[in-house]
């Protein structure tokens, strides 16, 4: 059983970010402590002013085929990705809807769903805090949500919704209502315009701005019954589920483990023995060539071969090559060559100096090394260039059967890049999991922890943020900003931080 972790961690998920765009992007290196903590020192501001007025005309949601690139189609089929948009004339209407933005079926959430103009454009969730805390742990909260969806570009309005295992008929008045009143002020003193403010409880639902609100809500089945459901799940190619469903464990039977095993060792060894051996260095090359076995992966059948699995998993416990496959993964062919070029540098002047890779990579930071600072952009979200939705797609369902073939203690370094691409796909709250089972095999594995310390410090990739561009390259799969929805998920306790909440 995985321990609780103690310190709140946040996440922040664009999970509305669609298959088919290739931009140009950087490589990296392995994640230095250095630049990580600076970075996510920062605390988040808010910087909006009050603004824009309530309009009487219906919602418009902007739903797509395939929610982010799993309708199948190629990546750069621009067919797949036009938008379906559903009118929600009433709340149930609203709520229908809600669960398909997110992309999952929220449970013991909190969600801001944010909107430019009549138009949803993006969604906050983040977990419910306990009934019982304190008002000032509420306001920070708040405060870190308001500041949060001030960066979503153009937003003027938001509908907050609370999903709560709680019930009408167990509490007086509507469950939340005190978590959703602080909630709602700020909102409002942050300058959005606040259309209503929901709640979905165990038993039913109800709004927290309707005096009429009957006390034991209204029945959940107007939701379901609702007449934009059908056309909601009908726009969704796929059955939503809950978070958990994207990292339950893949069923991999003894005997498949057992021969990628043995092959992984007959690698490692090779490994180990050309260290001390150049002339094995061609051979070894052309069979575990990092750019060329990363770009192959995205094409192999699922499950791999054991030959295949072991290749890449020897080759990723290398944290430089960890780091090039997965952001090649993420970003094309190029960017790994990049990052691969970068690393035989560093690996040059580590043997020429003696220097730790650490030391060479923070010591280019100081000194303003462009290709040392891209590197870390990339590796922290620090650019608005948005990944390639379908590429990553298939690498996570590679990794995920990877990590179920591996040997116990190989498993980290493939856990974190799973933790890291589901971070840049925007769900956050996944690779929070992902991480805390890399932890738990290794509480010293070095990306482990700074992955925590990213997820913990609530730092947001930019790219979630950006609007994309528009014309002919929209044409080639860019996602619209309609389609930026975001996952916020906040877990804290008594051990809340200050920092962690952007303050």
């Amino acid at each position: 059983m995985e321990p609780v972790r103690r310190r709140s961690r946040i996440h922040f998920e664009p999970l509305r970010l669609t298959s088919g765009s290739t931009p140009r992007a950087s490589c990296s290196t392995a994640m230095t402590c250095s630049t990580t903590r600076a970075t996510l020192c920062a605390p988040t501001k808010c910087c909006c002013s009050p603004r824009f007025l309530p309009s009487s005309r219906p919602a418009r949601f902007i739903l797509r085929c395939g929610r982010g690139g799993h309708c199948g189609c190629a990546p750069r089929h621009s067919g797949c990705m036009q938008p379906t948009i559903v009118k929600a004339q009433k709340a149930q209407d609203f709520l229908a809807l809600v669960p398909q933005l997110l992309g999952f079926l929220p449970e013991t959430s909190a969600v801001l769903v944010a909107f430019r103009g009549n138009r949803t454009c993006g969604a906050l969730r983040f977990n419910l805090p306990e009934p019982g805390a304190p008002q000032k742990v509420y306001k920070r909260i708040a405060t870190t949500l308001a500041g949060m969806l001030c960066k979503i570009p153009g937003v003027d309005a938001v509908v907050p919704v609370l999903y709560t295992g709680a019930s009408f008929a167990s509490t007086t008045g509507i469950p939340g209502e005190r978590f959703a009143e602080i909630l709602n002020r700020r909102l409002e003193l942050s300058g959005f315009l606040l259309r209503d403010s929901l709640c979905v409880a165990a038993d039913a639902w109800g709004s927290y701005r309707d005096p009429q609100c009957p006390a034991g809500g209204h029945p959940l089945s107007d939701i379901a019954e609702s007449q934009v459901f059908e056309a909601a799940t009908t726009a969704a190619e796929h059955p939503l589920g809950t978070l958990q469903n994207g990292v339950e464990p893949i069923g991999v039977d003894s005997a498949t483990k057992e021969r990628l095993a043995r092959v992984y060792r007959r690698y490692h060894r090779l490994l180990m023995r050309a260290e001390n051996a150049p002339a094995l260095f061609p051979t070894l090359g052309f069979m575990l060539d990092p750019v060329m076995i990363a770009e192959e992966a995205l094409t192999w059948q699922n499950p791999p071969s054991e030959e295949n699995a072991a290749a890449l998993l020897v080759l990723v416990q290398s944290p430089p090559n960890r780091d090039q496959i997965m952001v090649q993964f993420a970003f094309g062919r190029a960017e790994g060559m990049r990052a691969h070029e970068l690393n035989r540098r560093y690996a040059r002047l580590q043997s020429e100096t003696g220097r730790s890779l650490d030391d060479l990579v923070t010591e280019e930071m100081h000194t303003g090394d462009p290709n040392a600072k891209h590197t870390g952009d990339i590796m922290l979200g620090l650019q608005r260039e948005r990944p390639d939705v379908d590429r990553i797609r298939i690498a996570i369902t590679l990794l995920r059967t990877v990590v179920a073939m591996a040997p116990r203690a190989a498993r980290p370094a493939p856990l974190c890049m799973l933790a890291w691409l589901s971070w840049a796909l925007g769900s956050g709250s996944v690779a929070g999991i992902f991480v805390d089972r890399a932890l738990v095999i290794d509480s010293q594995y070095s990306m482990a922890t700074l992955l925590d310390l990213l997820l913990t410090s609530g730092h947001l990739p930019e790219w979630a943020f950006a609007v994309p561009r528009t014309g002919e390259e929209e044409n080639d799969g860019y996602a619209r900003d309609e389609d930026l929805d975001q996952d916020l998920d906040q877990n804290f306790d008594e051990d809340f931080d200050e920092r962690a909440a952007g303050r």
